[in-house]
This record gives structure tokens, sequence and C-alpha cells, in this order.
């Protein structure tokens, strides 16, 4: 009943925004999974696409037209798509490997164009200024018209809600190895390479590492609302000044200084302001024009800036996982404790159990919701509800991705795939799948890469124990972690054509998903370092160390290599 009464409300949406279109003329119209912060999460009560099709996986891209519907997925989606659309009129658009959302979504938009649509609304404040270059091109010799929808037609169709602002806090910038002062010194050396007098900084992640500031605004992100205008002396932010404790204000002095939200662009300079392509809403270039500035599009400098992790910060990040290994080796002894005991303990109980550990721990909040998924809900690659009446029995695999925040505002992120119960035993067929998959895991982070490799390159290294058995996992082997759990760069996938460096965070994450069987996936962050001894190459280091259940190791497959590794890797 549930299902039927989810997918009924979603058909009445989608009749009320095609009730719009037709009044304006619209032929369909695109609906991103994102904000106008350009977040990954974003609140579900604030989605446009969640709210439209009913769709909860966080990242995934919608189509309507009058008379068809999609939902654009990768592969980390098919199977949780397939699940949420069910009897709704959108359909899956799933995107194989290799190829981006945006890309499949951009195909069918040309699709739809090519078979009659001429007018395609989208929300101006949901498209990064490039994205939207790049399918007004793609549409260009069709004569279709993009149509901005400002305010959304999807909120128009929903109504307004309250975006909620929480307090603001500092971090200890000896914590994080650099002062507000320093980190605009080194971006202005980048700003006068580019000759602009400033620069947005849009990305709520950039916002909060280059003020040393961290907030609660949404769920999973230690980022706060805002945005802000990075000049060589300072980095202006449009925030509310009641939301920041006076003492961190003083603490950052001159560098940082506070604007009017409702007039930010009060604070850009004269002359050529920078933007990146990549990390801007093409309705913030139309504002930085409408002050009389220049937009200038040039790549971050702060993106640059935060991907490489100082000691500092690489010590606060060790200090943060260390802390996350113990939860989820808390939470596996929790499982083993009540299934040896007889007593239920559902997915939803683990999930619980892992937030309680995770905020008695120290933990400001979430870096993801908690992925607590058995049996064969494993194959669901993020799975993203766990079940209150799923029951955990002894011996069947609990696959558990989780990951929160401390004082410092850096992610953490892990995936153990154990065996319930402390008693069990695994089959033949649990210990090859789960060996393949640590055979992977251990190629990733045991590799040593010359300067200047790719996150492609690394991606490939990883699956090849993988490919070698004939099997493959439908998702990226890695991405970059900081104060974002998904932050770029770096990237390690098969479209990772951006250089990984020194002092990059990232996962290495392997896995194996078999609808008829469950699903396996471990997950380690890591980072490059010099090669002791091998100069001109860089070594992958493990920064977590959580112990993996041996009871799923076959040893016949392992190398001697590969057992030498883990004699290591114990903690």
């Amino acid at each position: 009943m549930i299902v039927e009464a989810r997918a009924a409300t979603t058909t009445q949406r989608v009749a009320a925004v095609r009730d719009l279109m037709r009044a304006e003329g619209l032929d369909a119209v695109i609906v991103r999974s994102t904000d106008r912060y350009l977040n990954e999460y974003v609140p579900l009560e604030e989605s446009t696409r969640a709210w439209l099709t009913g769709f909860t996986g966080s990242m995934g891209d919608a189509l309507v037209t009058l008379d068809a519907a999609w939902v654009v997925v990768d592969g980390r989606y098919y199977l949780q798509g397939d699940q949420e659309l069910a009897g709704t009129p959108f359909a899956v658009e799933r995107v194989p490997l290799g190829t981006s959302i945006r890309a499949a979504l951009f195909a069918l938009v040309k699709k739809v164009v090519d078979a009659g649509a001429r007018r395609v609304a989208y929300e101006p404040d949901r498209f990064a200024l490039k994205e939207l270059e790049e399918l007004t091109q793609a549409l260009q010799p069709t004569g279709a018209a993009l149509v901005p929808t400002q305010p959304s037609l999807l909120e128009r169709a929903r109504g307004p809600i309250a975006a909620p602002e929480r307090p603001v806090r500092g971090v200890d910038e000896a914590a994080v190895g650099a002062t507000v002062a320093e980190k605009v010194a080194r971006a202005a050396e980048a700003l006068r390479q580019h000759d602009v007098q400033g620069f947005v900084v849009q990305h709520l992640d950039e916002l909060a590492w280059v003020t040393n500031l961290r907030g609660d605004d949404f769920p999973y992100q230690a980022t706060f609302r805002g945005i802000g205008v990075l000049t060589p002396a300072a980095v202006h932010v449009a925030l509310d000044g009641a939301r920041v404790p006076a003492d961190v204000l003083a603490a950052r002095g001159a560098a940082l200084r506070l604007v009017d939200p409702a007039d930010w662009t009060a604070a850009l300079p004269a002359g050529r302001v920078g933007y990146d392509p990549d990390g801007v809403t093409a309705d913030v270039v139309q504002a930085i024009r409408a002050r009389g500035a220049t937009p200038v599009p040039v790549p971050s400098p702060v993106a640059a800036l935060k991907a490489k992790k100082n000691p500092a910060e690489l010590r606060a990040m060790r200090e943060a996982f260390a802390r996350a290994d113990a939860v989820v080796e808390a939470a596996q002894a929790y499982v083993h404790r009540r299934v040896d005991a007889g007593e239920p303990v559902t997915e939803a109980d683990l999930a619980a159990e892992v937030e309680r550990l995770f905020l008695a721990s120290g933990a400001t909040g979430l870096s993801f919701k908690v992925i607590a998924a058995a049996g064969k809900n494993g194959a669901v690659i993020h799975y993203g509800t766990p079940d209150p009446e799923r029951v955990l029995r002894a011996g069947e695999l609990v696959l558990l991705d989780t990951g929160a925040y401390y004082a410092e505002g850096y992610a953490t992120d892990l995936t153990r795939t154990f065996l319930a119960g402390s008693r069990a035993e695994a089959t033949a067929e649990q210990r090859r799948y789960f060996t393949l998959v640590l055979k992977a895991a251990i190629a990733g982070m045991s590799a040593r890469l010359p300067v200047g490799a790719r996150g492609d390159q690394l991606d490939a290294i990883t699956r090849a124990p993988l490919w070698a058995a004939g099997l493959d996992f439908n998702h990226g082997t890695g991405h970059g972690v900081g104060i974002n759990v998904h932050e770029f760069p770096p990237r390690v996938s098969p479209n990772g054509a951006v250089k990984l460096e020194e002092g990059h965070v990232f996962s290495i994450e392997p896995g194996l998903y078999l609808p008829d069987f469950g699903g396996v996936r471990i997950e380690n962050l890591v980072t490059l370092a010099a090669a002791p001894d091998a100069p001109g190459f860089l070594d992958v280091v493990p920064l977590t160390r959580s112990p993996l259940d041996e009871r799923l190791f076959d040893h016949a497959l392992l190398t001697d290599a590969e057992r030498a590794w883990l004699a290591r890797y114990a903690p």
C-alpha cells in the first residue's frame, strides 16, 4: 500500500507540473538532483527532483515531457531506481559505466528535441555554467530553445519551503595547518596569474575550507549556506554575522569579511572577476555582469589548494578515521552479540546503533546516510533505507558503509562486509567473492604510480584482479574525501582523467553486486606520498585500518605478496 500511495502522489505531481508546462508552452522540463549551491546531498524536503519523482538517491536527474518522463541514474542506483520508481510515470534511464549522468541526461534531451520538442525548460540556479553551455551547444543545430524558469517551475508547483540556517562554528586553525589569511594569500597568487581582481566561490566545501568555518545547514555535510568573493586581501562571505561567534570572527581578523546575504554582489571588485565554469551557476555569472564587473572563466584557485592536504590536515584526518574505524568495529561486535544471543537485530537497528556510536565517539554528525544491507540487499549499491523488518541472520553477509564528521569537519567514509554472528562460517561462494574484492582492494592500496599518473590508471590497476576473473563493478573505484565526503579532485574512475597528486585523500572501494547473491564492498581511505626509494613515483598509503573479516578469506586465492600486504595492514 505504501508503494502504491507513493506512486499515486508522484503521478499527481507530474500532472501538476505538466499543467504548468502547457500553460507556458513548454514541451519538456529538466529537473536536476542538485540545488542552488550545486550540492550533491540535498535535503529531501528541499530537492525538487525528489519531490517530483519520489526517487531518493543522492544523484540522478529527471526529464519530463508532456507524455513521458525519465530519471537518469548510474550503476549505483539501478536497483534503487527500479524499486522507487515502480508504478510512477518515470522510466529508469540507465547510464553505462564510463558515462556521466550529465552526458546521459543531455543525450536524452537531444533525443526528445529530435522527436519534436521545441521549448525545454531548466532551472538556471541548478546548472553549472559549463553544463549549460554544453547543452546549449548540443541543441543549437536543432533550433530548440532552452527556457530559464526562475522561480523554478518545480518550486512553483510544490510551493515555498523554509530552508534552515543554523549557527556556524570555527575550526582550530592550528589543527588544519593554515589560517584564513594564509589561505587567502596562497589563492591570491592564482588571481594574479589569471589577471582577475576577484573570484566567486559558490561550492560550499570550498567556502568552508577557505574560511575555516563549518556548519550544519545540510544533512551529511559540514558546510553552511552562503557565497564568497575572494580578493587578494580577504574572502568576503555572504553570511549573517549573528550566526558566527564573535571570538571566531575576531580570530580571523581582516582576512574574513562578512557581507549582507541579500546584496552579496556589493563585495565584487571592479574589473575582472573570475569564476569556475564547473563551480558556479548561470545566475551567478549574470549577477556579476549586472554589477558592472567582467566575468572571466578561470580554474578555481581554491579547489586545487583544498585537494592537497597539508601535514596538519592529514593528522586530523587520520585521527578522525581512527575513530570511525573503532565505530565500525564496535558496530560489528554489536551485531555478533545480538545474533549469537538469538536476539533479533534488523538493518534499521544496525543503522541506529552506528549513528549512536558515532555521536558517542564525538562526531558532530554523519557524512552520509548509513548503508546497512543484509544478504541480497547488499547488491543495491547505494542501499538508501535500512529495513526495520529485515532481520540479520547468522551466517549471511552484511554490508556496512558509513561515515561521520568530527571537530575539524573532515568526512570519514568506510565500508566493511562481514558475516553476521561470531560463530558463523563462510560458504565457499562467500569466500570466493569476498576474496576477489579483497585482491582488488589490495591492488589499489599497494599501488606505486609515476608522478603525473591519472585516476583512470589507478582505477584499472584496482579492477585488474576482478577483470581476470571475468567480473567488474558498475561504479568508480574512488572519490576524493575532504570537507565533503565526495569531492573533486581527485577522482579514481574510468573517466578520472585528472592527475593524482601527493596529499590527495581518496577512497579505494571495489565491489561485486550480484542480485541473486548480494553484495561485497571493501572501502578504505588512502593518500599518496612520495615513494621513499623511487624518485619520481608515488605510493598509495592507507589511512584507515579497520579489521577485515578473516573468515571470508579464501587463502588459496591470495598470492604471497597479498598475504604479506595483509600482515602489514593488520592493526
